[in-house]
Order: C-alpha cells, then structure tokens, then sequence
C-alpha cells in the first residue's frame, strides 16, 4: 500500500493529512508473528493483545486476563538502546541520544525482513513497508507538529498553547539541525523525513533506565551473579543452620535477581546514577495513565525487560474490554500535546473519527486546563 501526506508550511517536514491512511492495527499481525518466533523469543500474557478503543481512533493494549506478573516480557536482543546520560562527566542528558536511537531505528526498518527488530518496525509503521514510501505513518498522529496551521490557532487562546507552539517549531528546528549534524554517511542511507518520522517514535516511545551499558555495567552482569551465589554458598556451607547465614544468602539471592527499573524518558530530568535509552517492543505499546501503577523491570541474568502491572492499570472501557494503561511519569498536558497527541482525564475522551473534530476538543480542552 502507498500514502501521500501534505506538510503544513509553518512546520517543515511535519506530516499532517494522508490520502490513504492505514488501518489503524496495521502491522499489528506481522508483529505479533515476529515477537512470538523462536528467533524472537519474546513472550506474553495469553489475554494481552493489540486492540482499538474510543471508536476505533486509539491503537493500545487490550488485557482481560487475572495475573499482574510477567505481562509482557522483552529479550534484550531486540531491544534498540543507545546512551542517555552515561557518557557526560556530570551526568546531564547527552543531547544527542534521541538522534542516535532515531538513525538505529530507520537503519533497521530499511532492512526489511531482515531486521532483527522486522516486526516491530512493521508495528510502528502501521503494516506499511518502510521502503515502499517517502516516510511512513507517524506514530503520534494527532501530535502538535501535524496539525493544520488553522488547527493550531485554536491553542492561541491561551499564553501557555503560544508557548507550546513556539516549542514545537523549536523542536522542530532542533530535530533538523540534529539532522544535519549528523555523519555524511549516516545522512546518505538515511532521508530527513525519516529521520523526524524516527524522531517522533523515539521521544514517545524511549524509556531510560541503568540496564547494562559500559564496561562496568558489562563486567558486574557477568560477575555480580556469580560472585553472590558463590559467596551465599559459602556462607551455607562454613556456617550451616546460621540465621545471620541464611539471612546473608538470601541477600546474595537478591543481589543475583535484582532488576534494574525503567522509566520513560523524561524529557530534562536525570535520575541518579548513569541511564540508557531503550525501545521496548510490545511494552511501548500501552497507552499512559496518570493513574497507572505499574513497573518495567531489566533482569540482567536472563537479559529480558518485564512488564508488571498494579492497581488503576486494567481500566473497564464501556463496550465490557479492559484496557491496559501504563504510567509514563509525570507529563504536563503540553508535554504530552507535543509529543504524544493526547491528553489524560478528558471527559468523553477524543471519540471521534474526524481529525479536525479531535483535534478541535484537545485544543479546547488544553485551553480550558492551561488559561
């Protein structure tokens, strides 16, 4: 299949309108395919599946099943990751991580088939074949950036939509100067609408986290499991039916299972400690929740992210489903209108098969929230 898009002329390169749009679960069966074959490995819930909601104009995650557990669970060997913090002396935010992560993803989608990661590109690209067109669907289509210059001007009844959409031009404008920074040969295979199409997938999609990357971090995954265990058996074997012993062990234990935790990128925060920034396949899936109790886990002995989910995560939707939501952290609504096209807690929420209509109720309701 092919899609034309039209570009607004105040956002350069940003697509706003397609004459034949995908099906909104395009790609959803060459994923699922994908993730489930040996070569992949991945694995999931029974229950848990790609679904449309709010009258089929919201691609997520349907799960009707009972265990919080183990939802999803991601091998790292398709997992795309690149640096977030871990190369600058202080610790702030390398400012090329997204741009790094774009151009690794656009380089695997060309692959087709190929790719280690083929599914998922399909998935993101809503089943269209990424070499078969100019630039594929964009994975937040009702994100600031593709809206109508008539579109737009509804957000400039309040001081905070103007700040928005001089933000995102300066997105924008940073996304295309990233672009041009980048090595000729990386600009030869790579075209710049694919770079911001990649652009767009990775700061809505990216999670960070400290799971593995440097030396050091390579070193401990190969030491810290076998160091631990071995020290918990001596102290079993000098000092058998010890409690301190079994106490000690047990600690060992912990060290040997104990998961990194994840978090979505958070655009100018910084945790503690040095961080990496993934794309998580299938877990990047789940739509956002303020609400949403849940936990995305790195266990660097079996080298595979897992997904739990606690309380306000399985949400009834009014047709008797149950959506997963995740939460994504903490997001202001023009957060969340620049990257993602959304906003949370709307009543009726954004039911409505018309782009201009949708796009008209978050302008309004963005508004309304933000004087």
């Amino acid at each position: 299949s092919s899609s034309t898009t039209t570009t607004d002329a105040d956002t350069p390169g940003a697509v706003t309108a397609s004459s034949s749009e995908p099906p909104i679960l395009g790609g959803v069966q060459e994923f699922d395919t994908w993730f489930q074959s040996k070569s992949v490995g991945g694995k999931s819930q029974p229950e848990l599946r790609h679904a449309t909601f709010q009258s089929n104009t919201l691609r997520g995650l349907q799960y009707d099943g009972g265990k919080d557990r183990g939802i999803v669970e991601v091998p790292e060997k398709v997992v795309l990751r690149t640096e977030y913090n871990r190369n600058t002396k202080d610790g702030s935010v390398d400012e090329n991580w997204d741009a790094r992560l774009a151009v690794m993803l656009v380089k695997e989608c060309l692959k087709g088939e190929g790719s280690d990661v083929f599914g998922y590109c399909s998935l993101l690209a809503r089943g269209v074949p990424f070499n078969s067109v100019a630039v594929p669907p964009p994975t937040a289509p009702d994100a600031v950036r593709h809206w109508t210059s008539q579109q737009k001007a509804r957000l400039k009844a309040s001081s905070k939509g103007e700040r928005l959409l001089r933000k995102v031009k300066s997105q924008l404008k940073s996304w295309s100067d990233k672009y041009a920074d980048l090595p000729a040969e990386d600009r030869s295979q790579v075209t710049e609408e694919q770079f911001v199409w990649a652009m767009e997938a990775v700061n809505s999609r990216a999670f960070k986290g400290n799971y593995g990357g440097g030396l050091l971090n390579q070193l401990q995954r190969l030491t810290i499991p076998i160091v631990a265990a071995a020290f918990g058996a001596i102290v079993l074997i000098s000092q058998p039916g010890d409690e301190t012993a079994d106490l000690i062990a047990e600690i060992c234990g912990l060290l040997v299972l104990g998961p990194a935790l994840i978090s979505m990128i958070d655009e100018g925060s910084v945790g503690p400690g040095k961080a990496d920034a993934v794309l998580l396949p299938y877990i990047d899936s789940a739509n956002h929740s303020d609400h949403a109790e849940s936990n995305i886990e790195y266990d660097p002995v079996n080298g595979i992210f897992i997904l739990d989910v606690g309380r306000n995560c399985k949400v009834p939707e009014d047709d008797g489903r149950t959506q997963l939501y995740i939460n994504y952290g903490r997001r202001t609504d023009s957060d969340l209108l620049l990257n993602y096209g959304f906003l949370t807690n709307m009543e009726g929420g954004t039911e409505s098969v018309d782009v201009d209509q949708r796009r008209a109720r978050l302008a309004k309701e963005f508004v309304k929230r933000n004087p």
